[in-house]
């Protein structure tokens, strides 16, 4: 009994040590809805977001993982799900055009048209 204990304590730990390494560099946010993301601490553009998504075991998320109530436009409070959440501007995977890509003010819910795929811009990358 003291052995299977041990184990399922080993298991549990490690288990928490990943969920941890699943966002290294970033820090976590959470939705109204409870999904959580892994946000970048520094602005990416959209190349070197995937990438680093990628490199925490994790993808860019969509808008509609971001904000499941969306609807497909731009604007104040579009995400609902992400007010309050921060004060930057979330990047998403969703393209908008074929060279921009939405994204998501996490201070108020607007969902805006980012910046070319390849400009730094003002937005950090948003995992999920």
């Amino acid at each position: 009994m003291k052995k299977k204990l041990f184990f399922l304590s080993l298991i549990g730990l490690m288990s928490v040590t990943y969920a941890y390494a699943k966002c290294d560099g970033g820090s976590e946010v959470t939705n109204s809805v409870g999904t959580t993301f892994c946000k970048s601490n520094e602005k990416l553009n959209w190349w070197s977001a995937a990438v680093w998504c990628k490199a925490n075991g994790l993808h860019l998320a969509t808008m509609y993982e971001m904000c499941p109530s969306w609807d497909g436009n731009t604007g104040s409070g579009k995400c609902p799900e992400l007010q309050g959440t921060g004060n930057v501007y979330a990047r998403s995977a969703t393209a908008h055009v074929s060279d921009r890509l939405f994204g998501v003010h996490l201070s108020d819910g607007s969902v805006h048209n980012t910046g070319f795929r390849n400009e730094d811009s003002y937005d950090y990358a948003f995992c999920r």
